[in-house]
């Protein structure tokens, strides 16, 4: 009898979580003596520990820890706080239970309307289950995003990893019309491995992404590092910064931005990137595309300062669709080094039209910008994909390097025009 007893105590020990529930820490966090709460006082299960995190975090603690138990913290969809801040301790991992998400906009964490909430976690990781969503039992889907931020304000994601989403690794989106997010900051964050996008900032207002890597993004499109997308005339892009960040192997772009949707009527777009890099990327290192008809566009300013786009297996700047006397797009200090280099036929700097376009599209400055081409061809290159439209205000110099040997062009309309013509330099 004695060792039957022993053996179903050892048998009801281990079927018991790692971290057994602390009732009487709990009960000083909900009475409001403690402001300061662990994550694993509500239990933990290395099975499923969504019901303990989740409660922690509606304890109204206004600093929760995620402590390292030693194993990942399995969970299912969970819904963010407002006035919160998580410290997620080095090497803990937040990992979406397998088998879950089935719904299409299922994502790890979420806030819909939420307020001062920072997600704090250098050297921890949150991380989703990217090819289970794309096998059997799964809807096609490229929502299941693993931060999503809708209409929030005061929100930083500070040092995590956060990878392998169904969807973007950071969604700044809309949860009331009209209602945009604000004062977000992104700093110190790896974006990893996502289905659609490394970030995707449908609306925003004052936002800084700094020193954040967006690598790897292959799914569906648009597939880039960073994409700047409105769904509405109602949405903003405005005081933006975007500085020493890296994209890095994206099957899209690095960076994206598509305006279509946002109106003359719309908030101006100002949006600044500062000494950022792309390296490898598909489509482009940068693309803008806006929508052809100049009375009807968005205004603002787009600035490249300082940044450098390397490798891109197509061209390193595409700017598509954008109406002369539509948003400007600046250029100042960038490099554009060996872009589509198994393509003769492409050039560095592309300026697209849609089919059916009428109105001249440009409104583009290069100002002391080089340009890297071994290949024997203009750094620029129109396509007006059978429209009439042509192309227009595109100014500024490029220092053009080629075989070591290196010439200033001033970007003249003859000398566009020429261009336009396939002249060749």
């Amino acid at each position: 009898m004695r060792e039957y007893a022993l053996i179903l105590s050892a048998l009801i020990l281990l079927s018991k979580p790692a971290f057994a529930e602390d009732r009487q820490m709990v009960e000083k966090v909900l009475s409001g003596k403690v402001q300061t709460a662990k994550a694993s006082w509500w239990g933990f299960d290395p099975e499923d520990s969504t019901d303990a995190l989740q409660a922690a975090i509606n304890s109204g603690a206004k600093k929760l820890i995620v402590d390292n138990t030693g194993k990942p913290w399995v969970v299912r969809p969970i819904k963010l706080a407002s006035n919160q801040r998580i410290i997620f301790e080095s090497g803990v991992e937040v990992l979406a239970k397998q088998g879950e998400f089935k719904g299409k906009n299922d994502c790890l964490f979420r806030s819909d309307r939420g307020e001062n909430i920072a997600l704090i976690g250098y050297g921890a990781t949150l991380r989703m289950r990217r090819a289970d969503y794309a096998g059997a039992g799964y809807e096609k889907s490229e929502w299941r995003h693993l931060l999503s931020f809708m209409s929030c304000s005061n929100i930083s994601i500070l040092g995590l990893t956060v990878a392998e989403s169904g969807g973007d690794g950071i969604y700044l989106g809309t949860a009331t019309r009209g209602v945009t997010n604000t004062n977000v900051v992104i700093k110190d964050v790896i974006c990893d491995k996502h289905y659609r996008q490394g970030i995707s900032v449908i609306t925003a207002e004052n936002l800084l992404v700094e020193n954040t890597i967006m690598r790897d993004t292959a799914g569906t499109d648009p597939q880039s590092g960073i994409d700047f997308e409105p769904n509405g005339p109602t949405e903003r892009l405005a005081n933006i910064v975007v500085r020493k960040c890296v994209t890095e192997h994206n099957n899209g772009s690095g960076y994206m931005f598509y305006l279509k949707y946002l109106t003359s009527e719309s908030a101006p777009v100002s949006v600044r990137f500062e000494k950022c890099s792309s390296t490898g990327d598909t489509v482009a290192s940068a693309r803008i595309a806006n929508g052809n008809a100049p009375t009807k566009a968005v205004k603002g300013k787009i600035e490249f300062i300082g940044c450098t786009f390397k490798d891109s297996a197509n061209a390193g700047v595409i700017v598509s669709d954008v109406p002369v006397g539509g948003c400007k797009v600046r250029f100042v200090d960038c490099s554009i080094l060996d872009p589509a280099a198994g393509k003769p036929a492409s050039a560095p700097i592309v300026i697209q039209s849609r089919k059916g376009a009428t109105k001249p599209v440009g409104g583009v400055e290069f100002v002391n910008c080089t340009i890297r081409d071994s290949l024997d061809r203009n750094p620029l290159a129109y396509n007006g994909g059978g429209s009439t439209a042509d192309v227009r205000d595109v100014s500024g110099t490029i220092n053009l390097e080629r075989n070591g040997v290196r010439q200033t062009i001033k970007i003249t309309p003859e000398l566009l025009m020429g261009w336009n013509k396939g002249e060749r330099l």
